[in-house]
This record gives structure tokens, sequence and C-alpha cells, in this order.
């Protein structure tokens, strides 16, 4: 079923998941290796460097992909009942 599954997927899902994955989890591995080992000795603004680095561009990148599957999706709906007219 797996198998299929990646067979059937097409080439950049599948650059996707060999490239950017291991690169989120090696990221997010250092991060709470960061975070677990020196989280008494971070200041305030550690704090806030972290979450502009970090949260800030993850959040703003899944706001507008929702935004842009949103607008994807609209469009299609609209293409659709204009063929079905």
């Amino acid at each position: 079923m797996l198998i299929k599954w990646w067979k059937n997927l097409k080439y950049y899902d599948k650059f996707f998941f060999i490239v950017f994955i291991p690169a989120i989890l090696f990221t997010l591995w250092g991060i709470s290796d960061l975070y677990i080992n020196y989280f008494d000795e971070l200041t305030f603004q550690d704090h806030m460097q972290f979450f502009l680095r970090i949260f800030f561009p993850i959040s703003l990148a899944t706001f507008i992909t929702i935004l842009e599957r949103r607008k994807r999706n609209k469009l299609i709906k609209d293409i659709k009942n204009y063929l079905d007219k």
C-alpha cells in the first residue's frame, strides 16, 4: 500500500518528502537540543529571536498556504460550475 502511494506521487511531492522533511526534522532536532540543554541560559531576547526566526515564518507560510489552497479550490469550483451550465 505504501509503495503504491509512493508511485502515485508526482515528482515534486517526492522531492518535498526527500529533501524538505529531513531538513525540517533536523532543524527541529537542533532546536529541541538547544532548548533542552541551554534553556536556563537563554535570555528574554533569545526567546524572542527564537520566536521571530522559527515560529513566525512557519505560521506565516502555513497561513499563506491555506489562503492559496482556498483560492485554488474556489477557482476549480467556479470553473466546474461554469462548465456545468
